[in-house]
């Protein structure tokens, strides 16, 4: 039987944001999964502003053209 892992790494935070972290963690739920979850709630400002700027600046297309240009 073999197991193969994910790479894993370390971050230093502050004993209170530890504390904070673990609060979040339900379930079977991983430091992974809670973080993940974090920052698809509140994606980062710059994914914001440039959807927001493609709402605005860029030609409506309905999804047959998509994948007629994407060759789908």
């Amino acid at each position: 039987m073999m197991l193969i892992g994910m790479p894993t790494t370390t971050i230093p935070v502050k004993r209170e944001t530890w504390a904070r972290l673990r609060s979040y963690r339900v379930g079977g739920a991983t430091y992974d999964d809670v973080l993940n979850d974090l920052m698809d709630d509140c994606p980062p400002a710059g994914f914001i502003r440039e959807h927001l700027r493609r709402l605005k600046e860029e030609e409506f297309s309905d999804w047959q053209d998509v994948r007629k240009r994407l060759r789908l």
